[in-house]
């Protein structure tokens, strides 16, 4: 537990900063067009100077939050996750974990600039999101739970590959539910298309920086911190 903290909470905070990085460098460009749009039409507009000086520390202080929760996980269940070494399961679970709170409620509800909606709607569209999120997370812990207790009980039965097609089936059938009962958030905009589909793709991208350094940087400190806690210990 002490390797994965201190590797996830380093790794979180360079995730979270290369991310604010990037957003700070290439987001905020497409966030200042929306915003002359939105002031254009007399909309009330937060102070950019205020959002920019907490954007990355910002990001930092989320990234650290984060890995504090991966590192929890990680060693919760490192046993159950697949892969040899803590290093490479840190690796997996990222990458599961950006799937599923990142990647898939992208698909269902996509980032949107600033003008986009009606803002009496705005904290209807971001509990919905929320929610999406929270249940992409359960979908993803009820199908692992699913298929270790399949292969414990039927084991001896069932080959890998059945266990396998059984727990995928479910999840399957998990998110299919998942974007057919959550609400559509849609609404029309004035904000140009083009501007819209860039801010969507860096938002994205954003997300999968975030996740691949953390995974990334997690393995790289793993793969040192925890030999050299094993010597010290022997020692």
């Amino acid at each position: 537990m002490s390797s994965a903290l201190k590797a996830a909470l380093v790794a979180g905070l360079v995730a979270g900063l290369a991310m604010g990085l990037f957003h700070f460098f290439f987001t905020e460009p497409i966030i200042d067009q929306a915003i002359a749009l939105e002031t254009e039409e007399g909309s009330e507009v937060v102070s950019r100077a205020a959002q920019r000086g907490m954007l990355i520390i910002g990001s930092g202080l989320y990234g650290l939050a984060i890995g504090a929760v991966f590192a929890l996980v990680l060693f919760a269940l490192n046993r159950r996750l697949p892969g040899r070494g803590l290093n490479t399961r840190a690796v997996i679970l990222a990458g599961i974990l950006f799937w599923a709170v990142a990647l898939l409620p992208f698909l269902k509800y996509p980032a949107n600039p600033p003008g986009v909606g009606n803002p009496d709607t705005m904290y209807f569209r971001q509990m919905a999101q929320i929610s999406f999120i929270a249940f992409s997370a359960l979908a993803v812990l009820t199908a692992g739970i699913t298929h270790w207790l399949i292969g414990r009980r039927w084991g001896d039965i069932l080959s890998a590959q059945w266990r396998l097609g059984i727990t995928a089936g479910l999840y399957g059938v998990l998110v299919i539910l998942l974007f057919i009962l959550m609400p559509d958030t849609s609404e029309a905009s004035s904000v140009p298309s083009d501007l819209i589909r860039n801010f969507r793709i860096l938002s994205l991208s954003g997300h999968a920086l975030f996740w691949l350094v953390l995974g990334g940087v997690s393995a790289i400190l793993l793969k040192r911190i925890a030999p050299q806690e094993m010597l010290r210990k022997a020692v």
